[in-house]
């Protein structure tokens, strides 16, 4: 009687370290890709408008989840969606909500008719009061903000662009709420400029920021 032959046993190869690398680096972006969709943001600030709470530069966390269970409210620090200019991203304080009424004289907010208490990031650069006739940034007539809106201002009164120009924020354009200042850099008009053919440029922008690192982190804003 013949025998039939055995047949070979297949061996498991061994899975290469390279492949396990690529695997877990594939996880690691679909993770932060998703809590960057839908948990947490950074966010960098991109000027001076938020000063003293923010300053150009800072990187501030931001939660995409905290208005799903609980409603804006004053002073809350928020991230949205320019009423005006729908690619540009603004981050902003809120004095007023859905309802309430606003009023600016003489750089003082009324929030109902009462005056509004300084934040203690509140800042006024400017001495001066301007005159409506010129500017409305230290006069605006009573408002009352609209249902589903909230209004908001910069906390460099002087310096901000906010609902005295643009108006009221839709809450549905609200991105999320600042957590903490996660990261400070200091700009700095020395370093190099990303332009065409950008290789090179982006080359020596990389190694400049290695070189001026230790003296370009603000190390006092970090986790605040």
């Amino acid at each position: 009687m013949i025998s039939k032959p055995k047949k070979k046993k297949k061996k498991n190869r061994p899975v290469s370290k390279a492949r396990e690398i690529f695997k877990a680096i594939t996880l690691v972006l679909i993770i932060g890709a998703a809590l960057r969709a839908f948990v947490i943001q950074p966010f960098r600030a991109p000027d001076s408008a938020m000063q003293n709470a923010l300053y150009n530069g800072d990187f501030l966390l931001v939660s995409k989840l905290s208005y799903m269970n609980e409603k804006p409210k004053q002073g809350d620090l928020i991230v949205f969606t320019h009423p005006l200019r729908n690619s540009q991203k603004l981050v902003r304080r809120i004095v007023a909500i859905e309802g309430e009424t606003v009023e600016v004289s003489g750089k003082k907010v009324y929030v109902n008719g009462a005056p509004l208490q300084d934040f203690e990031t509140t800042l006024h650069s400017d001495y001066r009061i301007l005159p409506v006739e010129f500017s409305g940034r230290d006069y605006m007539a009573s408002l009352q903000v609209p249902s589903g809106s909230v209004f908001v201002l910069g906390d460099n009164r002087d310096k901000a662009e906010d609902s005295r120009s643009f108006g009221c924020v839709p809450v549905g354009s609200i991105d999320g709420k600042g957590l903490f200042v996660y990261f400070s850099w200091t700009p700095d008009p020395n370093a190099p400029k990303l332009k065409p053919p950008y290789i090179i440029p982006a080359i020596e922008l990389f190694f400049y920021n290695i070189y001026n690192f230790p003296s370009r982190v603000r190390w006092d804003r970090l986790f605040i």
